[in-house]
C-alpha cells in the first residue's frame, strides 16, 4: 500500500494564526506590482522569496520573434511545463504541469488559467488557452508544486497571464505570412487620460491556416481590451473585456499508427467524410476594484462572466449512432459563467494574512444532435439530447505570509470549496432514461512552503494536498449503463511535495527542483458503449521528477536557454474498465508499474542566441526534444521521441519603430508526432507535428517598441 503523507490543514492553520493582525506592527501598503513580483491570491512576494516554483515570462519574451498564436511558443522556457502542440486548433493545445493535465483529449484540464483575473478554467476544471492576448500581455506567470494548490479545483499548476498599464500612448501593427497559407495581423492602441486617473489599451488581431494536415483549416478573430482608473492613493479600478470568434475550424482528427507511419503529414478518410469541424464563440467581461485604505490594509472586490458555445461535428459512425443511448454525433453547447470575489489583506513587520471568499455559477446547455440526414453526412440531424447542467461552487481561502527572520519567509494557506452539480435531462425516450440528478462535493485544499535566502539565492520546500473533481462531461454518464449521473465517481486527490532552489549570478539566474506527487482515485475512462463515454477512479498514482532551467550570457553578444524535464509517473496499483469493441465487450486490465500515458519520462528545451554589439539583431537557434510517450493506460503503444529544430531572426531599427522577423520551424523537416490522443476508442492516438515551415513578419510602432512597450 502506498504511503500517505499527513495531511498539512492544521500546520498552516497555525502559520496563518501567527501572522493575525493584532500581534502585526503596521507598515505602508506593499509597491505596486512589477515584472518580477509574485502574486498568489493577494499575497505579494519578489522571485527571491517566493517559497515554491514559478516561472515568469515576460512580453518581450512572449512576442520576440514569434508567431503569438499558441502558448507552446514560449511556456516550453518554463520548467515542468511540457506542451504538446497538436496541431489541430480544433482542440488546443495539450500543456501539462508536473504531468497534470496530460489525460485531456481536448482543451486543458488540471491546470488553473487566468488572464487578468478572469478564469479562463470553468468551475469543473476545464480550461481553453486560446484566450491568452500573447500580444498585449505583459507577463505570464507559471506556478507549480505544492503552491499552486492555493488556486483550489484542479489546479495542478497556475499559468496566469497580466496585463501592466504604464500611461504609454502609441499604436502598434504587427502581420505576418508563412508556409499552410498561413498569416496574421493584429493592431493594438494604448493611452490614457491628461491627469493619468485614466488608462487603457486594446488589441485587436486575425489569424487564418490551411493547416499542415488535409482538412485542418483554421481562423480566428480576437478582440481584447482593458482600462484602469486610479481615482486616489491606494485605488484601482479595472475594467476587462474580451472575445474571441473561430468559425468552424477543421478537426483532421489522430491517426493510428498504420496510418501516422504510411503517411505521417495524412488525416483519417472518415475526418473529410463527416466533415469534422467545430464553431467558438467566446466573450467575456470582468471587474475589480482595489482600495489600500489604510496603512498596512487592502481589500478588493470583483466579479466577471463569461459566454462560450461551441458547435462540433464528431466522426462517429451512423451504426454506434443508432443506439438507443447515443447522444448523437454533433455537439451544441452553450455555456454561461459568473463569479464574484472578494477579499482583504493585513500586512505587518513580520508578515502578513489574506482573507477571501469565491463564489461562482454555471449553466450549460447541451444539445446532441445526428451527424446525419439520410445518406447525407456531417450535417445536423434529428435531436439525441437535451439537458441543462448547471455548478454552482462557494470557495473560502486563507493565507498566512510569515516573515520570521530577514532570510527567511513562510507561505501557508487553506482553501475550502462546495461544489454543487446537478443535471436536469430534456430527452428521454424508449431506451433512454431519465439522466437528471445531482450531486456535492466538499474538499479542502491546503500548501505551505518555506524558503530561505543565502547570497545571491534561495532554498525552499512546500508541501500541500489538493484535489480534482470530475467534470461535467465525466459525470454524465454511468459505467453500468444504468440512468442517471456517475455517483460513484469520486474527486481526485493529490499530495505533493518538492524541494528545490535558485540562484542568480552575474550574468543570469537558474532553478531546479525535485518533488513527488502521490495520488489517489485519479479519473480515467471506465466504458464507452452505445455512444456514451463514462469514467472511473484509477486507484493509486505517483509522480516522480527533477526540473532545471538555467537561463544566462555566455557573452555580452551570445546567451542561452537551457530547460530539462524528467519525470517517471505511474499507475502505482492495478484498476480495470470495459470498453465495446465491434459490439463485444472486453474488459481491459491496467497493470500495476504501467506508465500513466500522455506524459514523456524526459523533455526539454534549449536555445543559443546572438546579437550584435546594439543589440538591434538578434539570430537564435531553438531546440525541442521529447522522449516517447505511452497513448494509453494499458501501454500498448508507444508515440516515438524525437528532437527537432528552428531558427529565428529578429531586427528592430534604431527609432523609426519599424522591426521584422523570420523563423523556420522543424528546420530539417523532422516526422514526429507532436501530441497523443489518450485512450482514444479507435487507436486513433497519433497527431502528427508540423513539417518545415518559414515565417516572415513585419512590425510598427509608434512609440519606437513592440506593442506593449518594452518595459526594459
Amino acid at each position: 500500500m502506498l504511503s500517505r503523507w499527513p495531511r498539512p490543514p492544521s500546520a498552516i492553520a497555525v502559520a496563518c494564526l501567527l501572522a493575525l493582525p493584532p500581534a502585526m506592527a503596521q507598515q505602508a501598503p506593499p509597491a505596486a506590482t512589477t515584472l518580477d513580483t509574485v502574486e498568489v491570491l493577494g499575497a505579494h512576494h519578489e522571485l527571491s522569496d517566493f517559497p515554491g516554483s514559478v516561472t515568469v515570462i515576460d512580453g518581450d519574451t512572449l512576442r520576440a520573434g514569434q508567431r503569438q498564436v499558441s502558448l507552446s511558443e514560449a511556456l516550453v522556457r518554463a520548467p515542468g511545463i511540457t506542451v504538446l502542440d497538436r496541431q489541430n486548433y480544433a482542440q488546443d493545445l495539450q500543456v501539462q504541469s508536473r504531468g497534470f493535465g496530460a489525460r485531456s483529449t481536448f482543451g486543458i484540464r488540471g491546470i488553473k488559467l487566468i488572464v487578468d483575473g478572469i478564469p479562463s478554467s470553468a468551475l469543473d476544471g476545464q480550461g481553453q488557452a486560446a484566450s491568452f492576448p500573447l500580444s498585449a500581455l505583459d507577463r505570464i506567470q507559471v506556478l507549480r508544486g505544492p503552491l499552486a494548490l492555493q488556486y483550489g479545483n484542479a489546479a495542478g499548476g497556475a499559468i496566469v497571464g497580466e496585463t501592466v498599464l504604464d500611461g504609454g500612448h502609441g499604436v502598434d501593427v504587427d502581420a505576418w505570412a508563412g508556409s499552410n497559407a498561413s498569416g496574421r495581423i493584429a493592431t493594438g492602441i494604448e493611452g490614457a487620460s491628461d491627469d493619468d486617473a485614466w488608462r487603457w489599451q486594446a488589441l485587436g488581431s486575425y489569424f487564418s491556416t490551411d493547416g499542415d494536415r488535409p482538412h485542418s483549416s483554421a481562423e480566428r478573430a480576437q478582440l481584447d481590451a482593458i482600462a484602469q482608473w486610479v481615482p486616489g492613493e491606494g485605488q484601482r479600478l479595472r475594467l476587462v473585456a474580451g472575445g474571441l470568434h473561430q468559425p468552424y475550424t477543421d478537426d483532421p482528427l489522430g491517426l493510428t499508427r498504420a496510418q501516422w507511419q504510411r503517411d505521417p503529414h495524412g488525416t483519417d478518410p472518415v475526418a473529410e467524410l463527416f466533415d469534422t469541424r467545430k464553431r467558438i464563440d467566446n466573450g467575456q467581461a470582468g471587474a475589480r476594484w482595489e482600495d489600500a485604505y489604510a496603512t498596512g490594509r487592502e481589500y478588493w472586490l470583483g466579479g466577471y462572466g463569461v459566454a462560450r458555445d461551441v458547435v462540433q461535428f464528431l466522426a462517429i459512425p451512423i451504426a454506434a449512432q443508432r443506439a438507443p443511448t447515443s447522444a448523437g454525433g454533433v455537439i451544441d453547447l452553450g455555456r454561461q459563467s459568473t463569479g464574484v470575489e472578494a477579499g482583504h489583506r493585513w500586512d505587518g513587520e513580520h508578515g502578513a494574512l489574506t482573507v477571501g471568499a469565491e463564489a461562482g455559477w454555471l449553466h450549460e446547455q447541451r444539445r446532441g444532435y445526428e451527424n446525419f440526414v439520410g445518406t447525407q453526412l456531417g450535417v445536423r440531424g434529428r435531436l439525441r439530447r437535451d439537458e441543462d447542467n448547471r455548478i454552482r461552487s462557494n470557495e473560502a481561502y486563507v493565507l498566512g505570509d510569515l516573515r520570521p527572520a530577514d532570510d527567511w519567509t513562510v507561505l501557508g494557506a487553506v482553501r475550502h470549496a462546495r461544489l454543487h452539480f446537478s443535471s436536469d435531462d430534456h430527452y428521454i425516450a424508449p431506451g433512454n432514461g431519465d439522466d437528471s440528478g445531482s450531486i456535492d462535493y466538499s474538499e479542502t485544499a491546503a500548501s505551505l512552503g518555506v524558503a530561505r535566502a543565502f547570497g545571491h539565492g534561495e532554498v525552499f520546500a512546500s508541501v500541500g494536498r489538493g484535489f480534482e473533481t470530475p467534470t461535467v462531461t465525466e459525470l454524465a454518464y454511468r459505467p453500468d449503463g444504468g440512468a442517471g449521473l456517475n455517483f460513484d465517481l469520486e474527486p481526485a486527490h493529490f499530495d505533493s511535495a518538492e524541494i528545490g532552489a535558485r540562484w542568480r549570478f552575474g550574468s543570469g539566474d537558474a532553478s531546479i527542483a525535485a518533488y513527488r506527487i502521490d495520488g489517489e482515485d485519479e479519473i480515467v475512462p471506465a466504458d464507452n458503449r452505445g455512444g456514451r463515454a463514462s469514467f472511473a477512479n484509477a486507484g493509486l498514482t505517483r509522480r516522480e521528477g527533477v526540473e532545471a532551467g538555467i537561463e544566462a550570457r555566455l557573452h555580452p553578444r551570445w546567451s542561452y536557454v537551457l530547460t530539462v524535464n524528467w519525470l517517471r509517473a505511474r499507475f502505482t496499483e492495478p484498476f480495470s474498465y470495459r470498453v465495446v469493441s465491434g459490439g463485444v465487450e472486453q474488459v481491459q486490465q491496467v497493470e500495476a508499474g504501467n506508465r500513466i500515458p500522455g506524459i514523456p519520462q524526459a523533455d526539454g528545451y534549449a536555445e543559443l542566441a546572438w546579437n550584435d554589439a546594439s543589440g538591434r539583431i538578434v539570430a537564435a537557434l531553438e531546440a525541442r526534444a521529447s522522449d516517447r510517450i505511452a497513448t494509453d493506460d494499458r501501454n500498448t503503444d508507444y508515440a516515438p521521441g524525437y528532437a527537432q529544430f528552428a531558427l529565428r531572426l529578429q531586427w528592430r531599427a534604431a527609432a523609426s519603430g519599424w522591426r521584422a522577423f523570420m523563423r523556420v520551424d522543424n528546420v530539417f523537416d523532422r516526422e514526429f508526432a507532436g501530441s497523443v490522443i489518450v485512450n482514444e476508442g479507435n487507436a486513433r492516438y497519433f497527431e502528427p507535428g508540423a513539417g518545415r515551415g518559414v515565417t516572415v513578419g513585419v512590425g510598427w510602432g509608434s512609440n519606437g517598441a513592440g506593442f506593449p512597450p518594452s518595459r526594459e
